[in-house]
């Protein structure tokens, strides 16, 4: 089963208060990132869906939500080369659901 959030880092990153590290996670499913790239891309606008997904991977990355902050990477290095990206935007979908289930469980 994939490690879709390091709580260890994750506690570490936010000076180990349970409390607040649930408060930023709530956030992150609150975001609509994932729409928000699909509709960016969807709509053509490259430059634009280049920085969500960059936006995506740091929040990600800074929540330990691992499994997101590496297709995010991937997505936004794709996108910034011009290369095929359109099959990980429905595995970024995948994983992005499968922590946002991870997260309303804590």
């Amino acid at each position: 089963m994939p490690n879709y959030i390091d709580m260890e880092s994750g506690l570490k990153r936010v000076g180990g208060s349970e409390a607040l590290f649930k408060k930023l996670l709530g956030k992150f499913v609150d975001g609509n990132y994932q729409d928000q790239l699909e509709a960016l891309i969807a709509e053509g606008k490259t430059e634009e869906a280049t920085a969500m997904a960059h936006t995506i991977k740091g929040v990600a990355a800074n929540l330990s939500l691992m499994e997101v902050n590496a297709l995010a990477l991937q997505i936004e290095q794709a996108l910034k080369n011009g290369t095929e990206h359109a099959s990980l935007v429905p595995q970024l979908r995948e994983v992005t659901d499968a922590t946002i289930v991870e997260i309303q469980k804590l």
